[in-house]
């Protein structure tokens, strides 16, 4: 939990060296590789005369910048320090974050290598002087609005509601009060059933009982019947 870290920087130099990169590269900072993938999507919906995807991705990058680039290593690295000093994770992670870092530098110093891996032929120059001015001025701004309202974004201890919420909250109180409602009918559905096996009970009695139909002696000439009947039957079946 973000609110229970601070001033990890100490202890693990190397995690916090690699977060901020990867903060830097998903808030598409010039010389990353977000910067050169978001800023030719942003441009390209400019391009098409797109306003509201454009103004919409703009701000979608303001608040990716505002919580994935700046407050979270700002609070988990720096700002109060919490007293933890963890080690740096083993060493298969620390060269994962080495791995993964220098990728997001190396495609932002040099994003030919993955323009060439597009469909398409792409002549789109990223490292022009109106998208790094543009970019920064986002950001920078975008920084300034943090830091001023820093009082207002401090951490606090709260639950992120999500899909968790059904069985943790809603199914458990979804069954209680279906309990609820069971207990307060208990009686009547005892009743209830209680009458119904009785009326089950007395109907096979009537049929099945000593003194029941099914039990009652048959003259010489019903059976006759029966049987006549029973013979015609597969006389029929055997004609066919």
């Amino acid at each position: 939990k973000c609110s229970e870290l601070g001033g990890l920087f100490h202890s693990m130099p190397l995690t916090t060296v690699c977060a901020c990169i990867g903060a830097l590269a998903i808030s598409s900072f010039p010389l990353t590789s977000g910067f050169i993938s978001k800023s030719m999507i942003s441009q390209s919906a400019a391009d098409e005369h797109m306003l509201w995807v454009w103004l919409l991705m703009t701000a979608a990058s303001a608040g990716v910048f505002l919580h994935a680039g700046i407050k979270f290593p700002w609070f988990v690295f720096f700002q109060k320090d919490s007293g933890l000093r963890p080690a740096e994770p083993p060493q298969s992670m620390r060269w994962a974050m080495i791995f993964l870092s220098a990728l997001c530098i190396g495609l932002g110093i040099w994003p030919e290598s993955l323009y060439q891996l597009l469909p398409y032929e792409s002549s789109y120059v990223p490292y022009t002087a109106p998208h790094v001015v543009a970019q920064l001025q986002l950001l920078l701004f975008s920084g300034l609005a943090f830091f001023v309202l820093l009082t207002y974004l401090k951490r606090t201890l709260t639950i992120t509601l999500d899909t968790d919420w059904l069985w943790r909250r809603g199914i458990p109180a979804l069954t209680r009060r279906a309990l609820m409602i069971f207990a307060s009918l208990s009686d009547s559905i005892s009743q209830i059933g209680s009458a119904a096996y009785r009326l089950l009970r007395a109907g096979i009695s009537s049929h099945l009982g000593q003194t029941g139909t099914q039990a009652k002696t048959w003259s010489l000439a019903v059976m006759g019947l029966v049987v006549m009947l029973m013979l015609i039957v597969q006389l029929l079946l055997l004609i066919q």
